[in-house]
């Protein structure tokens, strides 16, 4: 009789290669753990979170530099105060020297603010004369010539005889705009008069 032949196996068999591989993922695992700090390390950590930190004692801030004693007010007298520099006006002259530093363009005198007025009221009539408002042109020239009476710019009698034209239009009112539209030409309101007077 034969004895029984045993079926060859290899070196490993299938449940102690399980086994193993197991064993090798856990021991991976674990070494993982302690080199990452495992619990061991958590208390040491923990220990250490805990305990009292010493710290150095905080350093006063540095002094600040005393300020000058205000000299005692005099009775009757106001505080002195820091006078702003004052600024120098420009030139009149386009050649003339400039300082140096910010310049006021012009002083702001009563002769600026009368001359302001005169253009704001030239403005208005302006505005009269565009409507064909004769009555509103005729006012504001009343205005005019109370307020201005030198007509530096001899604008009063072009307004005078455009008024006229407007309300008052014929013969005579397109007469005196012919003489003024023949004579003055220099004039602002030279155009203004052929407009209303000479090309109705």
């Amino acid at each position: 009789m034969h004895p029984r032949q045993q079926p060859k196996r290899g070196p490993f068999s299938l449940p102690l290669l399980a086994l193993l591989l197991v064993v090798l993922v856990l021991a991976g695992l674990g070494a993982g753990r302690l080199s990452k700090g495992g619990p061991s390390a958590r208390v040491e950590t923990t220990e250490r979170e805990t305990a009292p930190v010493a710290v150095a004692p905080a350093e006063p801030p540095p002094a600040r530099p005393a300020a000058p004693p205000t000299p005692p007010a005099v009775a009757g007298t106001a505080p002195a105060q820091q006078a702003e520099p004052e600024l120098l006006i420009v030139p009149p002259g386009n050649d003339d020297p400039r300082p140096d530093g910010p310049l006021h363009p012009h002083p702001i005198t009563p002769r600026h603010i009368r001359i302001q007025h005169e253009n704001a009221l030239i403005g208005q009539l302006n505005g009269a004369m565009d409507v064909e408002d004769g009555a509103g042109l005729r006012r504001l020239l009343d205005e005019y010539r109370r307020e201005y009476p030198e007509d530096e710019n001899q604008l009063q009698e072009g307004y005078g005889i455009i008024a006229d034209c407007l309300e008052h239009p014929g013969d005579a009112s397109r007469a005196a705009g012919r003489r003024y539209y023949d004579r003055e030409r220099g004039s602002i309101l030279r155009l203004f008069v052929q407009r209303h007077c000479l090309d109705r």
